[in-house]
């Protein structure tokens, strides 16, 4: 007669749900490990109550409960397998793995903004923040703003930014219309994810302009601009203009202005001055000041704080 072991139908049932689940995953194509993480208590359970049938059927009057011990191991195993997937699935590392494994590097289209600007606005601020734009003027009373996102895209997620409201805020104060470019969120450490942004934004080109820059880059196009636009925080500022613009070009780098295409009528040279926040001593890097005119000179495209400034004369645009 057979010995009955505490250990043999545990094995042998939890043999069988795992078949079972994983035969029902690759027909179905599901993933298994929410099925893993609900499936593998049952086997405590199933433990449990092989042991408590055996205490009860067992003549002996202090019955030894005798174990299977490669089915106790391989039962245990098991468990600490499923306890510890549950711990990692309690503070979302589960998932983040599992995202992961399918996340994909896209470049999709930004939800377009169009927007009539009332007769009252005089004067718009644009706050790019670290992205990296192109801004041009329109002679059409309208803001729009488009362009494309390269994020990392998870597997089922929805879109990172699927409305105007994710990328961009606008309010208008008096004759003034404010207009601030959000920097999309992104994740740090081992399952870090990255959203960048690159908008076109059009803006009517009678309306003055102030740009505020966050060390970013910056292209410009101002077409035939009827009044004066400013840039200031720019890192690199590139600018497309031609011979049919009129306006007076000034641009303050901290870097030579031979860039681009054009001369200069006048480049002069200042002392930054201030304190080397390294060496802690005093500074005397030099700031290149330059000036372009174009056309009578009649406005003004002014370009403060910047790294870099690049100015190309292109045929009319």
């Amino acid at each position: 007669m057979r010995k009955w072991r505490v250990g043999s139908v545990s094995m042998g049932l939890s043999l069988i749900l795992l078949g079972v689940l994983l035969f029902v995953s690759q027909l179905s194509g599901t993933q298994m490990i929410e099925p893993l993480l609900v499936w593998w208590p049952l086997i405590l359970i199933v433990l449990g109550i092989e042991i408590v049938v055996y205490l009860f059927l067992s003549k002996q009057e202090q019955p030894i409960v005798k174990y299977d011990f490669l089915s106790i191991l391989f039962v245990g195993i098991i468990g600490m397998i499923g306890i510890g997937f549950t711990l990692l699935s309690s503070i979302g590392l589960v998932d983040e793995v599992q995202s992961m494994i399918g996340a994909e590097h896209q470049t999709l289209n930004l939800p377009e903004v169009e927007e009539k600007i009332s007769n009252n606005i005089s004067r718009i601020v644009l706050e790019t923040s670290s992205s990296t734009s192109k801004i041009e003027a329109t002679e059409e009373n309208e803001l729009h703003i488009f362009g494309t996102y390269r994020a990392t895209v998870l597997p089922k997620a929805d879109p990172i930014l699927s409305k105007k409201e994710d990328y961009v805020f606008t309010k208008v104060i008096g004759d003034t219309m404010y207009i601030t470019v959000k920097d999309p969120s992104t994740k740090s450490g081992p399952f870090s994810t990255y959203t960048t942004i690159e908008p076109t934004i059009v803006v009517p080109n009678y309306i003055r302009l102030e740009v505020r820059g966050n060390q970013n880059n910056i292209t410009l196009y101002p077409g035939s601009l009827e009044n004066h636009w400013n840039v200031d925080g720019v890192a690199f500022v590139s600018v497309h203009v031609s011979k049919e613009n009129d306006l007076l070009l000034s641009a303050i780098s901290r870097n030579e202005l031979a860039n681009g295409n054009v001369t200069w009528d006048e480049i002069t040279t200042t002392e930054k001055g201030g304190v080397d926040e390294v060496y802690e001593e005093e500074s005397h890097d030099l700031l290149y000041n330059g000036k372009l005119k174009l056309g009578d000179g009649t406005y003004q495209l002014s370009i403060f704080n910047s790294d870099l400034v690049s100015v190309n004369l292109v045929e009319k645009m």
